[in-house]
């Protein structure tokens, strides 16, 4: 059993080496999230990013003159709060947790990646 997940762990590595976990990425946050919007997933999250970041300034100007550790630690627990709440609220609110989770759970999306694995596999008993 050690033996298989061992295999298993050097192909997910190799399948990572090889560049497609990132492609995998950016290929979703590149998509657009809706049809009447021409920005990226991940163009439509750095605007919500900013725009949180600029409403938490607005409440509280000292958050400029902080350390710029502590700064980032209360800008991330705001955004990472409840599920990615701060995300979703408003115009254009992003329900993060649900595109992921439909991204990865697309067919096609599922079956390349297990091409994309066998492949590798194959590539590993041929050498």
């Amino acid at each position: 059993m050690s033996d298989e997940v061992d295999k298993a762990q050097e192909a997910v590595e190799r399948f990572k080496r090889q560049g497609y976990f990132d492609k995998i990425k950016q290929d979703i946050l590149n998509k657009q999230l809706y049809e009447e919007s021409n920005l990226s997933v991940q163009e439509m999250i750095r605007d919500k990013v900013g725009k949180i970041v600029k409403d938490m300034v607005s409440e509280d100007e000292n958050l400029i003159f902080k350390n710029r550790g502590s700064t980032s630690a209360l800008i991330e627990a705001q955004i990472f709060k409840d599920g990615y709440k701060k995300l979703q609220e408003g115009e254009n609110g992003i329900k993060l947790d649900e595109y992921i989770d439909n991204s990865l759970s697309d067919k096609i999306l599922l079956e390349d990646i297990k091409s994309k694995l066998y492949g590798l596999i194959e590539e590993e008993k041929s050498n």
